[in-house]
């Protein structure tokens, strides 16, 4: 089959970010099928070293920093261009749309009829719902309009694929999709990961922090983020000498943290700038314990299926939430990581992990065991049967 994967942010190992669709695409052509990725970003063919897959760009700016105006317009510019450049590919067979942003579901519904194709759509983040709960969207007619459209794609795909149990019980309280919709978490690159050889003491060394208890958050710093939580659990163990926190990522809450750190003095933190997948992977494995958080005053962030999770479980390393949810009950049920809904609770448990080799390292075999669940192959084998036997 020939599969056109509308992604607007996609990502190769080359860029910072997640990589699903990357790996999708992948094990796609190796399956036998043709793959034409449209995506907003610019991104070099020839640092793809597969015939089978094809990127097309429409070349949209986009940036977590610009206003709501301007990033509607960037969702509009992907719209109109992503279709006028899929007529240029011939024979498609099924048009696989991945949000966010919801607007990807636009050209994925409109390319399907004109290519009488069959139309897959895949929800990473339930919109509208989201940016409702969250007070970005409080127009009583913009609300109703985004609803309606939210359940028109719902309606008129041939197939949903939602990234956690959370999020597909969101969509079937929405209509009665159960016999079109399967759950397909993010993935754990355990190849990835396991192929890598790292010395973990000098890639510490290259951030300053030698012989240091390093507990990372890699990612987006945006509002939905919540890097303060980090903050103030930095602030509550900053007389831990050996405790430091390593923030690696950019978004519109960067300039703010970085300045309250300077303002309190956070000496035990570090932001650093993004880094590409192939080099974000290595001070993932350096590191000592993965920490995740959300603003978790919004329950409809439970849902999530964040990439960094999945890097921590194949990374082998303890992970530490400030929410509950499935990812809650995965490690705890697991015995590899906790939930800990204060600043205070995570840094008690941070304390209590440093201090206990034994607890560390018991914690990161469950991670690392765990992992298997999520592979790569498991994930891929799953939207493979989805493609090739029930469209």
């Amino acid at each position: 089959m020939k599969i056109l994967y509308l992604h607007q942010y996609f990502n190769t190992n080359e860029n910072s970010g997640g990589t699903r669709s990357y790996e999708f695409s992948n094990e796609l052509t190796k399956a036998g099928h043709e793959v034409v990725v449209i995506t907003g970003k610019k991104i070099d063919q020839s640092s793809i070293n597969n015939e089978k897959l094809k990127i097309l760009s429409t070349n949209t700016e986009y940036s977590n920093k610009m206003g709501f105006l301007r990033r509607v317009l960037a969702f509009f510019h992907y719209i109109f261009f992503s279709i006028i450049l899929s007529l240029k590919v011939k024979d498609i067979d099924v048009v696989f749309a991945t949000s966010t942003p919801i607007t990807i579901g636009v050209p994925g519904y409109i390319i399907s009829k004109l290519k009488k194709a069959k139309f897959i759509f895949e929800v990473r983040d339930v919109w509208p719902d989201v940016p409702i709960e969250l007070g970005f969207i409080n127009n009583k007619a913009l609300i109703y309009l985004l609803k309606k459209y939210e359940l028109f794609i719902y309606k008129h795909a041939d197939y949903i694929i939602a990234l956690s149990k959370g999020m597909k019980r969101n969509i079937l309280s929405k209509g009665d999709f159960k016999n079109k919709l399967s759950v397909i978490t993010n993935l754990a690159n355990l190849e990835m990961y396991n192929n890598i050889e790292i010395n973990k003491e000098k890639i510490k060394e290259n951030y300053g922090l030698k012989n240091k208890f390093v507990c990372i958050h890699p990612g987006t710093m945006g509002f939905v983020n919540g890097l303060d939580f980090i903050l103030d659990t930095a602030n509550l163990t900053k007389e831990n000498k050996k405790i430091h926190y390593l923030l690696i990522g950019s978004g519109k809450e960067k300039d703010k943290l970085k300045t309250r750190v300077k303002k309190e003095n956070l000496n035990n933190v570090t932001i650093a700038n993004p880094l590409p997948k192939k080099d974000i992977i290595k001070v993932i494995k350096a590191s000592d314990l993965g920490l995740m958080v959300v603003r978790n005053e919004f329950k409809i962030l439970e849902e999530n299926s964040a990439n960094k999770f999945f890097d921590f479980l194949a990374a082998g390393l303890p992970i530490l939430i400030n929410y509950e949810g499935w990812q809650k009950e995965t490690l705890e049920n697991n015995e590899a990581g906790f939930s800990t809904l204060t600043p205070k609770e995570m840094a008690g448990k941070i304390v209590i992990l440093k201090d206990n080799r034994n607890l560390r390292e018991n914690m990161a075999k469950k991670s690392k065991s765990i992992a298997e669940k999520y592979s790569k192959q498991t994930a891929c084998n799953k939207l493979l049967n989805i493609i090739e036997n029930k469209i």
